[in-house]
């Protein structure tokens, strides 16, 4: 694991990293990174560890992660998120219902799970510290909920929602657009952070598992498949924060081939 620094706000601050929300590494994730002052720990799971080495096989993931500073101080504002992934993972959503985000703003936690349930296809917690002036800081944190999105210019979306209180009740909804990418990594989600509190909101904690399955003209489909023909799948993302901070980095991990 490498990092450096830089003191411009177009610097990087580089250091390796795993993707959290989507990463599709078949093994357990445990990192933890400091640049600077800023910590961040990564942690998650795919299961199951064994794996066709040709044949694409549905897979369950979960992942936690937390963002501090070493000092104590309020965490700058995490503003989005570039993530990339092995090509032998993929989110498949053939024959899936869809859920458009505006139909989810403005809504409660049961009222989304409820109005877009087929979408559903993940569910977590998300917690935020609040710095509001002249007062001490406080988290705030509410169910997070992941549904699967319309398509939007051919590429798939996944649809995030969470209601807290922050300190009034609101409704927070964002999307992570699907891509593609080239070479070790065939697929990217970009994330847009949404803006807490007029900025005065960091996103601190989060976990999430992802896992659907349902029929298909008389198939049975799952939202994320995997193969491991290598003993190793890899995970990378750049995460850029307020003022102009970024952790970049990635990781590779092992998985057992089968058959």
């Amino acid at each position: 694991m490498k990092a450096k620094a830089k003191t411009t706000r177009k610097a990087l601050l580089g250091a390796a990293l795993c993707l959290s929300a989507l990463a599709l590494s078949a093994s357990a994730l445990g990192q933890t990174v400091r640049v600077g002052n800023l910590v961040v720990t990564i942690e998650g799971a795919i299961t199951p560890r064994k794996l066709p080495r040709r044949t694409p096989a549905p897979i369950t993931l979960s992942v936690s992660g937390s963002l501090k500073t070493a000092d104590g101080t309020h965490p700058p504002a995490l503003k989005t998120l570039h993530l990339e992934f092995d090509r032998h993972g993929q989110l498949n959503t053939k024959g899936l219902a869809t859920c458009a985000p505006q139909k989810l703003r403005s809504t409660l936690t049961a009222t989304a799970e409820r109005v877009c349930r087929e979408a559903l296809v993940g569910s977590g917690r998300a917690e935020a510290q609040i710095a509001l002036p002249e007062q001490e800081p406080f988290d705030a944190s509410g169910k997070l909920l992941i549904f699967n999105g319309p398509p939007k210019g051919g590429k798939q979306v996944l649809v995030l929602h969470v209601y807290a209180h922050v300190p009034a009740p609101t409704t927070f909804v964002t999307t992570a657009v699907i891509g593609r990418a080239k070479g070790k990594y065939g697929t990217t989600a970009d994330v847009a952070i949404p803006t807490i509190v007029a900025g005065q909101g960091s996103l601190i904690a989060f976990n999430a598992t992802l896992h659907k399955s349902w029929p298909y003209k008389g198939q049975k489909q799952s939202l994320l498949l995997a193969t491991c023909p290598t003993g190793h799948l890899y995970a990378r993302g750049d995460f850029l924060f307020a003022g102009g901070e970024e952790l970049s980095g990635g990781v590779t991990r092992s998985c057992t081939p089968q058959g």
